[in-house]
C-alpha cells in the first residue's frame, strides 16, 4: 500500500503566500483602526467565509465516516488538511468581538426599540461572545479528536479507531447541525436584528458543504497534477462532481424557498431584507449570486462527462469558492452599508490576508502525514474506486 508522499510547498510559492499573508493583515488592521466599521465588517466576512471552508472539511470527514463512504478515504487527509486551519480560523472570528459595536446595531442597546428591546436578553453583549466561543470549541474539539484518532491508526492499525471515528463522526454532525445553525443566526443574521428568517441556519449549513466540497477537490485535483496524489482517480473526481452539483442545487433551493416566500407574503418587517440588497446599487450583486452560485455550475456539470473530468471539476469548484464569498458578503454588508460603494480594499485584504495564510496552514498540515491514511479499513475500497 502506497503512502504518498507529503507535502513541501517550493520555497518561491511558500515566500509568496507569506508575504501576501503579511500584506493582506497589515492593511487590514490598518483598516480596523482608520475605519473601524468597515474594517471590522470586511473581517467577519473574511473569517466566516475560510472559517466555512475549514468546517466544510471536518463535516467531510464526518460524512465519509457515518456514511461507510470507501471512495472517500484516499481524500481524508485534504479534509484532514483543511480542517487544520480552525483553531487560527477561531481566532480570527474572535478578533470581531472587539468590533462589536461596530458591526452589530444591537450592541449599543435597545433604547426606543420594542424590536430589540424583545431580543434583548438573547442579543447582549457577554452572553454573544460565551456562545462564540462554545461553539468554537465544540468544533476544535471534535476536529482534535478525529484528527488524534486517524494519526493513532496510522500507528497501530487498530480497528477500533475507526468505530470510534464514526461514532464521534455522528456526534458531530448532529451537534454541528444545532450549534451552526445559531452561529449563523449570531454572526450574520444579527448584523440586522430587526429581521429573522427561519431558513437562514440551513441555508448556511448547505453553504458549508459546498465550501468543504469545492475545497477538497481544488487541493486535491493540485496534489494530484503534482504527482503527490496518484491514488485520485476519474471516478473519485465524478463523485466530487456530483457532490457540487448536488450541493449547489439543495443551496438554490433554500436561496429560493427563503427569498420566494418573503417576496409573497410582502411583510414589511420581512422584505426589508431584501430590498436592501436590491436597492442602493447592491441589486446586480444580488442577482449575481444566484447565478454564480447555481446556474453555471449547474448547466457546466450537468453532463456526465463534465463531472469526470479534472479540468472541468477544478474550474468549477473555484468558481464556486468565489461564489461562496460573495454568498457571505451580501449577508454580511449590506446591513451596515446601504448604498453599495463597491468591493473595497478592506474585502480584498481580510479574503487575500486570510486565505494565504489559510493556505500555509494546509499545506503544513499535508506535510505532517502521509496523504493516505494507514491502516484504514475503507483505504483498499477507495484506492479501487469503481474499478
Amino acid at each position: 500500500m502506497s503512502a504518498e508522499r507529503t507535502v513541501t510547498l517550493p520555497r518561491s510559492v511558500h515566500l509568496a503566500f507569506a508575504i501576501t499573508a503579511a500584506v493582506g493583515l497589515g492593511v487590514l488592521a490598518v483598516g480596523l483602526a482608520a475605519a473601524p466599521a468597515r474594517g471590522f465588517t470586511s473581517l467577519l466576512v473574511g473569517a466566516f467565509f475560510w472559517l466555512t471552508v475549514a468546517l466544510g472539511g471536518l463535516v467531510f470527514i464526518a460524512l465519509g465516516h457515518v456514511g461507510a463512504a470507501g471512495w472517500s478515504s484516499v481524500l481524508r487527509r485534504v479534509a484532514e488538511g483543511l480542517a487544520a486551519w480552525l483553531p487560527f480560523g477561531a481566532a480570527s472570528l474572535v478578533v470581531v468581538l472587539a468590533g462589536l459595536p461596530h458591526v452589530y446595531h444591537w450592541a449599543h442597546g435597545a433604547a426606543g426599540d420594542p424590536v430589540l428591546a424583545a431580543k434583548q436578553a438573547w442579543l447582549d453583549g457577554p452572553f454573544f461572545a460565551a456562545r462564540m466561543l462554545a461553539a468554537l470549541g465544540l468544533w476544535l474539539a471534535f476536529a482534535l479528536l478525529l484528527r488524534r484518532g486517524s494519526r493513532a491508526q496510522d500507528r497501530d492499525a487498530r480497528l477500533a479507531h475507526t468505530r470510534r471515528a464514526v461514532a464521534l463522526s455522528a456526534a458531530f454532525l448532529f451537534v454541528f447541525a444545532l450549534s451552526f445553525s445559531m452561529a449563523s443566526f449570531d454572526w450574520l443574521m444579527s448584523t440586522e436584528p430587526h429581521w429573522s428568517s427561519t431558513i437562514f441556519g440551513l441555508y448556511n449549513l448547505a453553504g458549508v458543504l459546498i465550501a468543504g466540497v469545492a475545497a477538497v477537490a481544488v487541493v486535491a485535483i493540485v496534489l494530484c497534477r503534482a504527482g503527490l496524489l496518484r491514488a485520485v482517480n476519474e471516478n473519485h473526481i465524478h463523485d466530487l462532481g456530483k457532490y457540487l452539483f448536488g450541493f449547489t442545487t439543495l443551496w438554490a433551493y433554500l436561496w429560493f424557498s427563503q427569498y420566494m416566500l418573503i417576496w409573497y407574503a410582502n411583510l414589511p418587517e420581512e422584505a426589508a431584507y431584501f430590498v436592501a440588497r436590491t436597492h442602493g446599487g447592491w441589486g446586480f450583486l444580488f442577482w449575481l449570486n444566484p447565478v454564480a452560485g447555481w446556474l453555471l455550475p449547474f448547466l457546466v456539470l450537468l453532463p456526465r462527462p463534465a463531472k469526470r473530468s479534472e479540468g472541468h471539476v477544478f474550474r468549477v469548484a473555484l468558481w464556486v469558492l468565489g461564489a461562496r464569498w460573495l454568498d457571505v458578503y451580501l449577508m454580511a454588508k449590506p446591513g451596515g452599508m446601504p448604498v453599495h460603494a463597491g468591493i473595497d480594499v478592506l474585502d480584498v485584504a481580510a479574503f487575500l490576508g486570510l486565505g494565504a495564510a489559510f493556505a500555509l496552514v494546509v499545506a503544513r498540515a499535508l506535510g505532517a502525514a502521509p496523504l493516505l491514511p494507514q491502516h484504514d479499513p475503507y483505504l483498499a475500497e477507495g484506492l479501487h474506486h469503481e474499478a
